[in-house]
């Protein structure tokens, strides 16, 4: 089995066996990998609920969205426009490294698996 089919497998076993909290007003970030060549996270956002701002540095970026929905991308630059998305369920995007806030702002839970290659 190659690495990837290995990473993708461990992944996949960590996704659905990590542990789940979250705060009224966050969203919840579980690692599910994280090494000297990739991080795997797993956001869960239910309505109304945000990732509060935070950086990636690494310009190699995927999303997966395991359950789609509407989010609003607020950009720390407060001169640049926000961006909202709608995601359907199975949607991949690649995305620039940036500063920004995530917001749930539809009315369905939201479930992203996000891969940055460091």
């Amino acid at each position: 089995m190659s690495r990837i089919n290995q990473v993708i497998g461990l992944c996949s076993t960590l996704l659905f066996c990590a542990p789940s909290s979250l705060s009224a007003t966050q969203g919840l970030r579980e690692v599910v990998l994280d090494n000297e060549d990739v991080e795997v996270v797993r956001l869960t956002y239910p309505v109304g609920t945000e990732s509060g701002m935070h950086t990636h540095t690494y310009d190699n970026r995927v999303v997966y969205f395991v359950k789609g929905g509407t989010l609003i991308l607020i950009p720390q630059d407060s001169l640049q426009p926000s961006t909202t998305l709608i995601a359907v369920d199975g949607q991949t995007l690649f995305l620039p490294a940036t500063t920004h806030n995530v917001r749930n702002i539809g009315d369905t839970e939201v479930v992203i698996v996000e891969t940055e290659l460091k």
